[in-house]
């Protein structure tokens, strides 16, 4: 089920509409555990999902998260009854949100129509509404700055160039971390990077969002990456591209298909935004740098007492002495898989 397939599901229930009040219906997948159906509530005209099946609400209705512009019901239904049936009503409230709010609705009935139970089906929607609660309140319905685009595209390449060239993508595609509030976007074993993203016109500082990111005691190789771009008309890769490329890398691979697409909603990409994403770019050049000895860095360990929370630049071009050449780099990489 895809975000489109299910707006258009809503377009043609909204316009079938045979009641001032109530809902209208229709199942989307019969074969699944439980019973979900796509819904226009009346008389607002709101969409939504209805999803029913066996199991008790007692053990979900305190974790139902709530979402900004989603309402989120849990109700049970023949009380006495064996087995018992579970109700849940997601319906939107917030109009102007109605893109990432179908991007939400798809991603929870793909989610439940792959489980084999009722109640695991159920449990299944609580949890995939929890990690989405987060997201709504920080997802701005016109997509990524074009700050964040740079930096999305930044941790891509590295990505695609440092973790995903064996076998294992899977685990490459695990590496990615930075989406999850790590200190560094990437780590395996006892490798970390930290990549910073930079447009070429500009200068060669390179911005430090705390005393944790370039400290290296938590890990044998902790590594700085700078890339930069250079806007391009034309000509260039988007970040819409990026994302189809590793897609296309990851694509005879369910598992790591599946985690990828899971990492790019927690950086806040969305598919309903791409046809926005228009700037193109050219890569410049991207250089490695170890963090050890007297790396200029500003970490837990080397600040007066009192000090904490800081953000700081250094200069790139002044690293030269940490600086690793990218063989060594991927050869360092892939002895951590």
């Amino acid at each position: 089920m895809t975000p489109a397939e299910l707006a258009e599901r809503w377009t043609d229930l909204a316009s079938a509409r045979r009641s001032s009040s109530g809902m209208e219906r229709r199942r989307l997948d019969a074969a699944a555990a439980v019973d979900v159906f796509a819904c226009i509530f009346w008389p607002q005209g709101r969409a939504g999902l209805l999803i029913e099946g066996d199991g008790r609400a007692s053990d979900l209705a305190d974790r139902v998260p709530r979402c900004r512009g989603v309402r989120v019901v849990v109700e049970e239904s023949g009380a006495g009854a064996t087995p018992q049936r579970t109700v849940l009503v997601i319906m939107l409230e917030q109009e102007r949100l109605r893109e990432i709010f179908g991007v939400l609705s798809a991603d929870l009935v793909n989610a439940i129509i792959s489980e084999p139970s009722g109640p695991a089906a159920l449990r299944r929607c609580i949890d995939r509404l929890c990690m989405w609660q987060g997201l709504f309140e920080r997802l701005a319905p016109e997509g990524l700055s074009e700050e964040r685009q740079r930096g999305l595209f930044g941790e891509l390449y590295i990505l695609d160039q440092l973790f995903l060239g064996g076998e294992n993508l899977l685990a490459g595609v695990d590496s990615w971390v930075g989406a999850e509030s790590s200190h560094q976007d990437f780590r395996r074993g006892g490798l970390a990077v930290e990549v910073k993203t930079s447009l070429s016109k500009r200068h060669s500082r390179i911005t430090i969002a705390s005393e944790k990111q370039l400290d290296e005691r938590p890990h044998v190789h902790l590594l700085l990456a700078h890339v930069r771009l250079d806007e391009s008309e034309g000509l260039g890769t988007s970040l819409p591209d990026l994302v189809a490329n590793v897609r296309n890398t990851l694509s005879e691979d369910e598992p790591a298909s599946r985690l990828f697409d899971e990492r790019l909603l927690l950086a806040d990409y969305l598919d309903v935004h791409a046809p926005q994403y228009e700037t193109r770019y050219r890569l410049t050049s991207v250089r490695y740098f170890k963090v050890e000895g007297n790396f200029p860095r500003l970490a837990e360990w080397n600040l007066p007492p009192g000090v904490g929370d800081i953000r700081y630049t250094i200069i790139a071009d002044e690293l030269g002495t940490w600086e690793m050449d990218s063989t060594s780099v991927v050869a360092l990489a892939g002895e951590t898989m």
